[in-house]
């Protein structure tokens, strides 16, 4: 065997070698690629859903309007909130709603006007149950866990 075959074997081994490392970081690249995308769908996807209530009136704005309930679920006066409180004694990052370890926990973000978990209101994070009412000014929303599809 001549010095050119034998130099145009390697080269031809080491192309191929190349291309093989190529296509098998590709693939540990798109698995985990697919993977963040099932993680982040799973965070996104709707666990339940707060419906909301205004106290004090026969028919309210907006009553019985569906806010998907997510992993992190904002409620304030701001309009980058999860869920927008349209009410003067709301504060711009007034509450949070947090999924950690498999519980929900409500947690007041320092709000001016306070916020009350089942008509009492809440001096540091509380664990949530299905059924539970969070209130916020005039509003209230009723938190309701589970899958059930938001119409």
């Amino acid at each position: 065997m001549s010095v050119e075959v034998a130099v145009f074997i390697l080269r031809l081994l080491a192309g191929l070698s190349l291309i093989g490392f190529l296509a098998l970081l590709f693939a540990i690249v798109w698995r985990s690629m697919r993977q963040s995308e099932r993680q982040l769908a799973m965070a996104r996807a709707a666990r339940g859903y707060l419906t909301r209530q205004t106290r004090g009136s026969s028919q309210p704005d907006g009553a019985g309007e569906r806010y998907p309930l997510r992993a992190i679920t904002t409620l304030g006066r701001s309009a980058s909130n999860t869920v927008v409180v349209e009410d003067d004694f709301a504060s711009g990052e007034h509450a949070w709603i947090v999924l950690e370890d498999g519980q929900w926990w409500l947690e007041d973000r320092r709000s001016r006007n306070g916020t009350r978990l089942n008509d009492a209101a809440i001096q540091q994070r509380a664990i949530l149950a299905d059924g539970d009412v969070i209130g916020i000014g005039r509003f209230s929303y009723r938190l309701s866990l589970g899958t059930e599809e938001i119409p």
